[in-house]
């Protein structure tokens, strides 16, 4: 049987909830070409496959790595700039930091954005669903 890594388990989860409208998504992954988990690199980060770079547009993150997702969160004006907040104040519960994830040779930050930002109402579910289905090391908050 094949095992499924997490970020495998994430884009199921969302094609099985939200795929009636991934059309209003674009995922991304902010460590994919190696990056480090640095703030500078991620502050003028500008995926190359994006014709309209919307990695400043209102999404749902997490952080991931050694197959565990360490957080989720949402920001509606701008994840890429929310992701790097939790770098700078190292988020942590108990044990866990999101810096852990740069540990680890999986470690990936996927934003969730919305391509215009009037759908942006969506990312509140989203964020709740993958919240609770994915069971985060660290918690959200808000959610509980």
């Amino acid at each position: 049987m094949k095992s499924t890594s997490i970020k495998e388990k994430i884009l199921e989860l969302f094609e099985e909830e939200f795929g009636f409208l991934k059309d209003k998504f674009e995922i991304m992954d902010l460590l994919a070409n190696g990056s480090p988990l640095d703030y500078n690199t991620i502050e003028y980060l500008k995926l190359p496959s994006e014709e309209n770079n919307i990695v400043w547009h209102p999404g749902v993150y997490l952080f991931i790595g050694n197959n565990s997702v360490y957080r989720v969160g949402v920001s509606v004006r701008n994840s890429r700039s929310r992701v790097m907040e939790h770098i700078a104040n190292e988020t942590s519960q108990g044990e866990y930091s999101v810096l852990d994830i740069d540990k680890y040779e999986d470690k990936s930050i996927i934003l969730f954005n919305v391509k215009d930002i009037n759908d942006r109402h969506w990312l509140l579910s989203l964020e709740v669903f993958l919240e609770k289905s994915l069971k985060p090391l660290i918690t959200s908050k808000r959610i509980g």
